[in-house]
Parts: structure tokens; C-alpha cells; sequence
């Protein structure tokens, strides 16, 4: 017999039909499932509750998805698989950017989305299924540690925290992890994404994108730490201490 799972997930979603089906639909496979059919319903149940992954249309009747998907990487943890009824790489790409961890394409197959809700949990929280650790708690590179059990990214001359979506650290592990080893696209889209539905390189490149943003905020490193080797991958281009 399964674990029960009982992680919770809030639906951002108008469509009052398709969140009556996806609350039946995953509480059937053990999720404790919140519906929200406006950005004011949302944030009124983030204020008041906590959940382990939103997932989020992009088209509300109140406020624009992708400031929305902005305004929760701004005030939250809290993983985001943004759902969108427009079939364009643009919209996926800039919702990736602004700190989405995924995203899923109306209409879908539930199985689809339950894949990826599976796959978004699987990274941002304790898992067997995480990526292989070093003999290490800790990874220190360009004045910064990676904390390996925190999952936490801090500078090391104030302690400040650096934050990180789900996607982001686990894509800085992976790299951090094998420093100085080329990480092709589709060995990080297998680390990311796993064997769920099929992502784009260019995905990968949004991701990337961020985090070197957020790497030559704070980083005392100089050139960029992550560097692209063309038709390849990346590389992590620092000298690394594990403690």
C-alpha cells in the first residue's frame, strides 16, 4: 500500500468546470487540493494557509498571470506550474524567466499535469529522488555556499540569502556538483524535468538566463560563473570546497 502524500496544491484557475475536474481528478491521487478563481481569492489563501505548489492559469479575469507569477516569487517559496491556453514559446519562456518552475499547455491530459506536479515536488522538497549529493552538506564557490540540506543559496561576507526557485537550486546543484564537467541540455532537462513530458532546450536556457542574473548580482566572480559551451551545454567555471 502507498504513502499517502498529503501535499497541498492551489489551483489558480476561472474556469469553474476544469478546477472541479482537477480537484477530483488529484484528490484521487492523495493531494489536498485549494481552488481560487481570481488573484484575490489566491493571495487571500496565501495569507491564511500554506501550500506546497500553485498552479497557476495565466489568463485571470483579475490581474495579468505573469505579474501574478512575479508577485508570488516575490512574497513566496511556493513552486509554480503555470498553465496557458496560448501555444506560444514566448509565453512559456517569459513565464520560466520570472520564476515559474513549469509550465503545462491547454488542453492537456491530466496525467500530463499530475507528471508534472509529481516532478515540481520531487525537487523542491526532501526526496529519494533527489540528485546523488556529494560527501557533503555544504558547497562553497565565488564567495557564496550552497547549502545542500537547507537548500539555500547565501553570500558569505553578510549572510545574505540569495533567493532561488525549486528549478534554480536544483539546476545550481547539478553544476556546482560537477564543477568543471560539461552538463549537456539534456542531461539537465533528465535532472530538472525527469522522464515527464517534453521540454524545450530553450527551457533550460530560461532558467540558465536567472541564474546567471542572480549569480553576477552577488557573486565576487568575475567573468560569469556559469558559462555556455556551445552545441554542448554548461559549466560551472569556479573552484569548489565541500564541507
Amino acid at each position: 500500500m502507498g504513502a499517502v502524500t498529503h501535499n497541498r496544491i492551489l489551483i489558480v484557475e476561472d474556469d469553474r468546470q476544469l478546477t472541479s475536474f482537477l480537484e477530483r481528478f488529484l484528490g484521487k491521487q492523495d493531494y489536498s487540493v485549494t481552488t481560487a478563481a481570481s488573484a484575490a481569492q489566491m493571495w487571500a489563501l496565501l495569507e491564511h494557509g500554506s501550500f506546497d505548489l500553485i498552479v497557476l492559469d495565466l489568463g485571470l479575469p483579475d490581474n495579468d498571470g505573469f505579474e501574478i507569477t512575479l508577485d508570488i516569487q516575490r512574497r513566496t517559496h511556493v513552486p509554480i506550474i503555470i498553465l496557458t491556453a496560448r501555444d506560444e514559446t514566448f509565453d512559456r519562456i517569459v513565464g520560466l524567466e520570472l520564476g515559474a518552475d513549469d509550465y503545462v499547455t491547454k488542453p492537456f491530459e491530466p496525467r500530463e499535469l499530475l507528471a508534472r506536479i509529481k516532478a515540481v515536488l520531487r525537487r523542491t522538497g526532501p526526496s529519494e529522488h533527489t540528485p546523488v549529493p556529494i560527501a557533503a552538506s555544504s558547497i562553497h564557490f565565488a564567495g557564496m555556499t550552497l547549502d545542500l540540506v537547507e537548500r539555500t543559496l547565501r553570500r558569505d561576507q553578510d549572510d545574505e540569502a540569495i533567493e532561488l526557485t525549486g528549478a534554480e537550486f536544483t539546476l545550481l546543484r547539478a553544476l556546482a556538483e560537477n564543477a568543471g564537467e560539461v552538463l549537456s541540455r539534456s542531461r539537465i532537462l533528465d535532472t530538472l524535468y525527469g522522464k515527464t513530458a517534453s521540454v524545450t532546450d530553450r527551457a533550460i536556457d530560461a532558467h540558465i538566463a536567472r541564474l546567471r542574473r542572480k549569480l553576477k548580482h552577488h557573486s565576487d566572480a568575475s567573468p560569469a560563473l556559469i558559462r555556455t559551451v556551445h552545441g554542448t551545454g554548461y559549466i560551472l567555471a569556479a573552484e569548489v570546497r565541500a564541507t
